[in-house]
């Protein structure tokens, strides 16, 4: 049997991602506001950066499927939350070890060094509601992941004190790199027990690949009015 598609629509709450570079993608939480007409795009652009706008059609939308309508309301209300405590930002980061990200007020537990990217604040999201989407435990290092934190750290210096770039000097090839696809397909699929590093390998490739080879549009005539 055919696998499901992870590409779709979103009524109440799913994910998005951006094909940004051939090797680069951004990861987002599309949410469904109710004092706003249109879905919202939430989502840590960058260092102090976290950003709540209208979905834009760049972003590719993934629903949370396996969520039931109670589930989705309730984390529509948790992002709108989020951006409320957390409006002046979160720093970047590149380490994440699964601990608790936000605290009781939900407001990011910041400290020397802490921070997100766009996928672990996903992750730290779900976290917050009780839900591990990912199995930490199992993750592996891959060969190009100092290459991409060693291209993050150049960007990223400049914006930090001498001993948050200490700290983030020190992760450079040995933090792991949870990748937006392999996030944001996780969500998509994610049932009850978290995606090991092999799982969540597959639904990442499953997604760039609906992505990046969409079906083709039919060519067939339209019908002529009676």
């Amino acid at each position: 049997m055919a696998e499901s598609k992870l590409l779709g629509e979103i009524g109440i709450f799913g994910t998005a991602i951006y094909q940004v570079s051939p090797e680069q993608r951004h990861a987002a939480i599309v949410f469904k506001d109710r004092e706003k007409a249109h879905p919202s795009l939430l989502h840590l652009a960058w260092h102090y950066d976290l950003r709540c706008e209208p979905l834009r059609t760049a972003y590719r939308c993934v629903p949370a499927s396996n969520f039931d309508e109670e589930e989705l309301q309730l984390f529509a209300e948790q992002a709108s939350r989020i951006y409320e405590k957390n409006s002046a930002g979160i720093p970047y980061g590149m380490e994440y070890t699964g601990a608790s990200v936000f605290g009781g007020d939900l407001k990011f537990l910041d400290s020397p060094g802490a921070g997100l990217t766009c996928a672990t604040f996903i992750l730290g999201f779900f976290d917050s509601l009780g839900f591990e989407i990912l199995d930490i435990d199992s993750w592996q290092a891959r060969d190009d992941d100092g290459l991409w934190q060693k291209g993050i750290f150049a960007a990223l210096e400049g914006n930090l004190s001498k001993d948050a770039a200490a700290k983030q000097k020190t992760l450079i090839g040995h933090a792991f790199r949870f990748r937006p696809e392999e996030v944001v397909g996780g969500v998509s699929v994610f049932e009850a027990d978290p995606l090991g590093f092999e799982e969540s390998l597959k639904v990442g490739a499953r997604l760039l690949s609906e992505i990046r080879n969409p079906p083709p549009k039919s060519s067939a005539p339209k019908a002529k009015p009676a």
